[in-house]
């Protein structure tokens, strides 16, 4: 596969009709380039047929030339992907007691090939996928036809990272399922910090990012803006606060919000100030900032959200197929040398809108609209960027499930996706997107348990739904969020109370006795299997009621607002920044107190600012497993 094809820069001198012509141009000569260097290839044979028996089985061999495709949305079939068809043949029924596995393999552990089984055609949805990584010679996946069907199965493969000369050889069988569905490997540690006395005390909705380059956190919650720092020559790590506020955002508030985008190291900082929003950015952790427009012309009034990273841009490969659409793509690249894509949403009590920046939040386009009242609820979550550019929003709302707002094309276009398996809730739902493209979909269902669910085409279809509170009994929940680092692997974070009732409603009648924990849920394999933690054992951080009714909540049941945050450093530990309610020591020992019952006046009513950091265990990437995270 050839390079990443750079957007052009744009010169005021030249005519706007010229520019265009010469991008085009270029674009076109790149293509051409491409299509010289990487011949065609594909599956030999192109097809099997399986029958219900088990060892039914059928073989195909790839070709290995090389490749670098982010996901599969930007790969090309014939250049840097290819397809084997499998048919199965009888009804479902025929197979009680057998799956369908697939299997490739390879020579080189340094090269790494992923696949997508789509139901149907290429068309149909993704039901299965196998994107470990590397170090791997192998990926694999198992369907259970009696739930997906029979008929025509299409096995996508795509080269990752592959070199030259190392071709991959396919299998796929009909044989006996494992009996094997447990969690393996030992789960995650987590520490509190919380932030010293004087700074953090009013941080209600916080947000945090983690700078790759500098290695610090920066937080935000109403007016502080914290630069946070960890000493790692002791054990545990002990942690340096310092205010680090923005000449514009430490003023007044509607809502507030930070990004970090983790390569780059820029934390753009915002707060709510009618339609549009006070913002400044800084590329150094707070020493000095740049103050900005703030958002797009009429963006919304309310529940604004900044996010960013790569943005969509073709390849060599896609620019033969499509030279037109990529050229579009182009012009929406950076103009300056900022190289990210920077966005900012918000909603005007019903519609959203989102707005993009091409110079790295100095400045916005006016904002497009992402979806109408009548497709979802007002109120969305917060936007996450993929590798490959695609842009997510999530919401709690949309019909009678929960949705996915998507955009193909930096935010001029936007898809609506209902999340299939999911009630629609009270809590914003978040996103998570792996390093491959996988979506890891977070949210509170209808039954007020903790969820998350996973997608491989960019939501249009959702599997491995699960229920992460079951190992301590979660039956209310509220504020999820979801980082992912490699694609097999994401954190889930949320409040949670085993107790029954409506622990998130207007406390009226029988008041709710609930002790609210965080706890951390994380994967390693892709969704299937969760290790949940409660990250917040000795402590309580909320008794009693977590309002999630807005404005109209009762006195003393919504300090907390309305979401918490997560992120990643890039060892891969996990961050995430809450809001501390209960924070005096009567407090928590009333949380400590088995057999207490809790009301809100129990609570301290308390919005402190803090951080909960991975001690010990696996991180989100595979890269780092050879160095163990030190607490």
């Amino acid at each position: 596969m050839g390079p990443t094809v750079p957007a052009l820069p744009l010169n005021s001198a030249i005519p706007s009709n010229l520019k265009l012509s010469l991008k085009l141009r270029q674009l076109f000569l790149v293509a051409l380039s491409a299509a010289l260097v990487f011949p065609a290839f594909a599956s030999t044979p192109t097809s099997g047929t399986l029958t219900p028996s088990n060892g039914s089985s059928t073989t195909w061999a790839g070709s290995g030339i090389a490749g670098a495709t982010t996901d599969e949305t930007t790969c090309v079939d014939g250049t840097d992907c290819d397809v084997f068809t499998i048919t199965l043949t009888g009804a479902p029924s025929n197979y009680q007691g057998l799956v369908l596995s697939i299997k490739i393999t390879h020579s080189n552990s340094l090269n790494d090939y992923d696949f997508y089984v789509h139901k149907g055609d290429l068309s149909g949805p993704v039901i299965a996928s196998a994107t470990a990584g590397i170090p791997e010679t192998s990926e694999s996946a198992v369907i259970d036809p009696t739930v997906s069907g029979t008929g025509v199965y299409t096995v996508h493969v795509v080269d990752s990272t592959v070199a030259p000369g190392d071709p991959y050889s396919g299998v796929a069988t009909i044989t006996t399922p494992s009996t094997d569905s447990v969690a393996h490997g030992t789960a995650p540690t987590y520490a509190n910090y919380q932030s010293p006395p004087g700074l953090g005390d009013s941080s209600g909705e916080p947000s945090i990012g983690a700078n790759f380059n500098s290695g610090r956190i920066m937080t935000q919650a109403v007016f502080d803006t914290l630069q946070v720092s960890f000493n790692t020559a002791t054990s545990p790590a002990t942690a340096t606060w310092l205010l680090q506020d923005g000449p514009n955002t430490s003023i007044t508030t509607l809502d507030p919000i930070l990004f970090t985008d983790s390569q780059t190291g820029r934390t753009v900082v915002s707060q709510l100030f009618g339609t549009t929003s006070l913002s400044a950015f800084t590329d150094n952790d707070g020493a000095t900032y740049t103050a900005s427009q703030g958002g797009g012309i009429a963006s919304g009034v309310d529940h604004q959200t900044v996010g960013g990273g790569p943005f969509r841009l073709c390849t060599a490969d896609q620019l033969i197929a499509t030279p037109v659409p990529c050229a579009q793509l182009a012009a929406r690249g950076p103009l300056t040398q900022y190289p990210h894509a920077v966005y900012y949403a918000s909603q005007d009590i019903g519609d959203a809108e989102m707005a993009l920046s091409q110079d790295g939040g100095l400045t916005y386009e006016a904002a497009h609209p992402m979806y109408t009242l009548v497709q979802c609820g007002g109120l969305h979550g917060h936007i996450k960027v993929g590798k490959s550019g695609i842009v997510y929003v999530p919401n709690k709302s949309c019909g009678s499930t929960q949705g996915l707002i998507v955009s193909m094309d930096n935010g001029i276009t936007f898809t609506v996706e209902p999340v299939t398996t999911s009630t629609s809730g009270t809590s914003d739902p978040s996103v998570g997107v792996g390093a491959k493209g996988r979506v890891y979909f977070g949210y509170i269902g209808g039954d007020g348990h903790p969820h998350i669910t996973v997608s491989d085409d960019q939501g249009r279809s959702w599997h491995y739904d699960l229920d992460v509170g079951v190992p301590f009994a979660i039956r209310n929940a509220v504020f999820p969020e979801v980082v992912a680092g490699d694609n097999d692997r994401a954190s889930y974070f949320f409040l949670g109370t085993p107790s029954a009732g409506d622990g998130t409603g207007a406390d009226t009648g029988t008041p709710f006795s609930g002790v609210w924990h965080g706890y951390v849920a994380t994967t390693y394999d892709g969704g299937k299997n969760w290790f949940t933690v409660d990250a917040t054992p000795t402590d309580a951080v909320q008794l009693g009621v977590i309002c999630t009714q807005g404005t109209t909540c009762p006195n003393g049941t919504r300090n907390l607002l309305d979401f918490n945050d997560i992120t990643v450093d890039k060892v891969g530990r996990v961050f995430t920044a809450y809001t501390d309610g209960c924070i005096t020591a009567a407090c928590i020992a009333k949380g400590n107190n088995a057999t207490a019952s809790h009301t809100r006046l129990d609570n301290d009513q308390a919005t402190k600012a803090t951080i909960i950091r991975q001690s010990t265990g696996k991180g989100l990437f595979k890269s780092q497993d050879s160095t163990p995270l030190r607490p």
